[in-house]
């Protein structure tokens, strides 16, 4: 053994044989291997390429902020200062954090709403949050200017802390548990034999594992692609600057944000580091990231941070007279999207990853590394990892050309206004439906999902539809609820063409679905089942339509969003010799919805065929004729409406949408978006998996147990647990929620209150037509036990809004149609 100073000892051979290998000695990495020790897995190897801390880590500004745009990341985060007092009297290694506090300030109207929002959501994690007037914020950021300032916002709890420090503090309760790490060891390869990691190979010889964990920051998506694994991720540079000693600045200064100067400045040893949320971005690594690189920076180009840094000099004054000492631009990784991505790849058996952090790295690291360790550990997520799984993008969301422009645009939002319903403007029109072009020429906004461009909206004819954003009523706003009043008293369609489609066919192909799905599958052809897929823990996998075509052959309708990890879940479950065949065909067909009262008279004028409620009940399918073309038609409807779904080959879907619109004026027919329908799905509480619900949580908490037959001759995954989770009856349960109120507009992640106490949150929210209000789901626990109607409609809530408690309605079922008169009649 080597001695090392401070009384550490590094092992000089690597070992034959290790449980885990992580590759990467950043925070992250260092994370993981702590977390894993901590929990008893101790036969674990971290492999550093050069030094710990020596890629993206040293170089962080060390910003600490518990309050995150997300319920993950603020768990991370909160984690990552509750954890450090413990780290710190374990290894005897200080992390240099300092709970200073935060301010942020607004120039804007908006901004100032949005932080608002941002303090009513703290109190969903009971974090202490305040507004504060000019006054308060002069008092506490003496320095400040408060010119065109609007208000601000004080979190006591934020802080700094020392990336390098927690990192070694990491490193080190990581060795003293048994950890092994190596530095300057180069990995070669991740060794993969039938689709699972069997070890590495190193420049130091070869390590045999059952897993691995690829934390290697800007070099994670090159080392995934040697074994085909998606990393979506991609390096940008990123500037700070450091002022020479400022006298008398005082050690106690909070960390100031100043969004609308895209600014933020923390007090760092008698000087100010200034860092800037860039306007102009910059991609770096376009052709890899250099070998050798290490404690390495870019060029400090200064038309890059010019107009940002102006408004720096302007927001605290005390900069225009003092010297700059460091002028620092360093890479670091981002990604499409803007979350990072963690747990296991879709495509290998214990190949995991935890990268792209999107500059949050040393606040979220301590948590982010606990979830993963905990990933490994069990088998399975232990917590909702579902927003950042690997298998939520699409294969071209980690290709170099996408991701060099959606990269830069992920951190030039960074401190950008973020409003609903916002969309991204780098690498569009990727994906679109063969009826992309009628529904532009009919006036469609297009939002963006996986690729594909789908209609939120439509203008009005003869117009340019162009976006507002706000957080209150736009011209879109008003579009929406005219085509949520075509689908309620009229008709509207919708493009469906996006929705993912999987065929499952072969002689076991009902049973394979028996044990998969909790629905009975065992229906006739021309029969259809909403269902679920459970994990083993009894949590929601995913819901799906599933409709039997023949004997041996179904078809199952997945969310756009899940088309991948369900067509993964199903080929993952494929036993050995059983004849089932799986695969994907959702750009097989194209796709319309078809929903209002007027649906059933407009499609048997169409097609001639008896669609009676007693010849076609809910939930059947057959095939029909629609001008020229033959086409399957199902019953369904995700708008609480009687509706139809209609399936075409591409080649005849312009043929078929213009057949239906040439009796656009006979029947009322309206075009729909996303958002309309996304209001008229909330109305009637139907559920959106990963908005509403993920993998914690179990069916009866939903609303959907009905959908579990637990009594099948082929018991689903997941039924005993799903069953034990029923019989304790634990919250927290889905409620639909109406604000009394016709003005406050729903977003999402608002507290719902009862006697002034957070129960719960909004999970998904709109604005109704039909109620003239704001409609939302929310996942609320203010009663042990189950909740019975009585004690709900007995009970006076508040949903807090921009700081406002508004007085709302809370039901057991959905508002619109409870007894699911018009969906079935």
């Amino acid at each position: 053994m080597l001695l090392l100073s401070k009384g550490k000892t590094m092992a000089t051979e690597i070992p034959k044989d290790a449980q885990v290998v992580i590759i990467g000695g950043g925070v992250h990495g260092c994370s993981v291997a702590y977390h894993l020790a901590k929990q008893g897995w101790t036969d674990v190897v971290l492999l550093e390429r050069k030094q710990l801390t020596s890629g993206t880590t040293w170089h962080a500004a060390g910003l600490v902020g518990r309050l995150r745009g997300d319920t993950l990341s603020t768990e991370f985060a909160s984690y990552g200062t509750e954890i450090i007092e413990e780290l710190e009297r374990e290894t005897g290694q200080t992390t240099g954090f300092r709970q200073t506090g935060s301010v942020t300030v607004a120039r804007h109207p908006d901004r100032m709403r949005q932080l608002r929002r941002q303090v009513d959501y703290a109190r969903i994690f009971n974090i202490e949050a305040y507004e504060i007037g000019l006054n308060e914020i002069q008092e506490r950021y003496p320095l400040v200017s408060l010119d065109g300032i609007v208000g601000g916002t004080w979190i006591p709890s934020n802080g700094s802390i020392n990336p390098v420090d927690l990192t070694n503090a990491l490193a080190k309760g990581a060795r003293g548990r048994g950890v092994k790490i190596f530095e300057n060891t180069k990995v070669e390869e991740i060794i993969v034999e039938g689709g699972r990691v069997t070890g590495v190979r190193t420049d130091k010889g070869e390590i045999r594992c059952e897993a691995v964990v690829n934390t290697s920051g800007m070099w994670a998506r090159e080392l995934g692609r040697r074994n085909n694994v998606e990393i979506p991720l991609h390096a940008c540079a990123h500037y700070y600057l450091v002022t020479e000693a400022i006298p008398d600045l005082p050690k106690n200064l909070p960390v100031l944000r100043s969004y609308d100067d895209a600014t933020y400045f923390k007090e760092d040893a008698g000087k100010l580091l200034v860092g800037f949320g860039h306007r102009i971005v910059v991609p770096y690594g376009e052709n890899g990231i250099p070998e050798d690189f290490s404690f390495d920076s870019l060029p400090f180009v200064e038309e890059h941070v010019m107009d940002v840094m102006e408004e720096a000099l302007e927001r605290v004054p005390v900069l225009q007279s003092v010297g700059i000492r460091t002028f620092f631009n360093g890479p670091e990784s981002f990604t499409h999207d803007g979350r990072a991505t963690i747990g296991e790849a879709p495509n290998i058996k214990g190949y995991f990853i935890l990268a792209g952090v999107n500059s949050t790295g040393i606040q979220c690291g301590a948590g982010a590394g606990r979830a993963l360790a905990e990933w490994i550990i069990n088998g399975r997520p232990m917590r909702d990892l579902s927003a950042v799984d690997p298998a939520r993008m699409e294969a071209f969301q980690s290709g170099d050309l996408y991701l060099q422009q959606r990269a830069p645009e992920t951190l030039a939002l960074s401190y950008a206004l973020h409003y609903p319903h916002q969309q991204r403007e780098t690498a569009r029109n990727i994906r679109r439906t063969p009826l992309h072009h009628a529904l532009k020429a009919q006036g469609a906004y297009f939002g963006e999902a996986l690729g594909w461009e789908r209609p939120a909206w439509y203008g009005p004819a003869g117009s340019e539809p162009k976006p507002e954003y706000s957080f209150g009523r736009t011209k879109s706003f008003e579009y929406s609820l005219a085509e949520q009043k075509a689908a309620r008293e009229a008709v509207a369609i919708i493009d469906y063409s996006p929705m993912g489609k999987t065929e499952v066919e072969g002689k076991d192909a009902e049973a394979f679905l028996q044990r998969l799905c909790t629905n009975n599958m065992a229906v006739a052809p021309g029969r259809l089942a909403y269902t679920l897929m459970l994990n083993e823990d009894g949590g929601v996998e995913s819901d799906m339509t599933v409709a039997r075509v023949s004997a041996e052959r179904f078809i199952v309708t997945s969310a756009t969003g899940r088309r991948r990890r369900d067509l993964n879940r199903l080929l993952d479950h494929i036993r050995s010799g059983e004849d089932v065949r799986v695969r994907d065909v959702t750009t097989a067909s194209a796709a319309l919805s078809i929903m209002g009262p007027n649906s059933r008279a407009l499609l048997s004028e169409l097609s001639g065929a008896d669609l009676s409620n007693e010849a076609f009940p809910f939930n059947s399918g057959k095939t029909i004729r629609i001008g020229y073309a033959e086409l399957w038609i199902q019953r369904l409807s995700y708008s609480g409406e009687l509706g139809y779904e209609i399936y075409m080959s591409p080649d005849v879907a312009e043929h078929v949408f213009e057949t239906i619109m040439a009796l656009q004026a006979k029947y009322g027919i309206k075009l729909l978006g996303t958002e309309a329908l996304n209001a008229l799905r909330i109305d009637k509480g139907y559920l959106h998996w990963g908005t509403d619900m993920a993998y914690m949580e179990s069916p009866h908490q939903l609303g959907v147990d009905f959908l579990c037959k637990t009594k099948k001759e082929i018991p689903f995954i997941g039924r005993d647990a799903y069953i034990a989770r029923k019989s304790e009856a634990k919250g927290p349960y889905l409620y639909s929620i109406m604000l009394n109120d016709p003005e406050p507009m729903l977003f999402g992640r608002e507290p719902v209150l009862r006697n002034g106490e957070v129960v719960g949150s909004i999970t998904s929210a709109a604005y109704s037509y039909f109620f003239g209000k704001a409609t939302a789901l929310g996942l609320l626990d203010f009663q042990n036990g189950p909740v019975d109607s009585s004690y709900v409609n007995a009970t006076e809530f508040q949903v807090l809004v921009e700081g406002k408690a508004v007085s709302a309605t809370v039901s057991k079922r959905g508002f619109y149609d409870p007894e699911n008169k018009k969906v079935l009649s």
